[in-house]
């Protein structure tokens, strides 16, 4: 079994570096085209479901993909972004400005600390896990099945750190880019990672 991770395309608080997690912003231009793109480079892959988070950037991605695949689209509420709380919305250099103390706890403490209003990696995490754990139970991981989870950069960052450490320590070694395609293959049971930001 492979699944495919793909990351929403460019929205507009993407490319104005704004903290965007259950602000539901839309794609830009950029972002339709790369939605577009990877739908064409997936469509000659076999796709057994497709697994999308709620937010408009993630699943009118995941539409485009599901185009040239007879699947119906699953929407998982759990695949969100990180909820950043009073951040949402916001630049780094004005957190920065504004909220020094906060944006120091967190960098103390990233696994624990919760923005007001939002929410930790650790909740994250653990809401992620779930819903993939969920997805996965009840399938052959030796099977030839193709599953496309389509979400966000820090739920794919969380999932593929679950995958290779089993916790999230390996959060930060992932940089996934908006529509590059991150497989992971299983093989006798085990998750390999195939491919990151093909």
């Amino acid at each position: 079994m492979t699944i495919y991770f793909i990351r929403h395309g460019q929205t507009y608080a993407n490319a104005e570096k704004k903290f965007a997690g259950v602000w539901d912003v839309s794609l830009n231009e950029i972002g339709i085209e790369q939605a577009a793109s990877v739908a064409e480079r997936m469509k000659d892959i076999p796709v057994t479901a497709i697994y999308t988070s709620p937010l408009s950037r993630a699943y009118d991605t995941a539409k485009k993909i599901a185009l040239y695949h007879e699947v119906d689209i699953v929407v998982k509420d759990e695949l969100m972004e990180m909820n950043f709380g009073i951040w949402e919305g916001k630049d780094f250099k004005t957190i920065q400005k504004e909220e020094p103390e906060l944006l120091n706890s967190w960098f103390e403490d990233f696994d624990h600390f919760i923005v007001p209003e939002g929410e930790s990696v650790l909740e994250m995490f653990e809401r992620t896990t779930g819903v993939y754990k969920e997805i996965i139970k009840n399938l052959d991981l030796n099977s030839s099945d193709n599953i496309v989870i389509v979400a966000h950069g820090g739920v794919i960052q969380t999932l593929l750190s679950y995958l290779c450490y089993g916790d999230t320590s390996g959060y930060w070694r992932f940089g996934i880019d908006n529509c590059g395609i991150n497989k992971v293959e299983y093989v006798m049971g085990f998750p390999v990672i195939k491919a990151i930001n093909q």
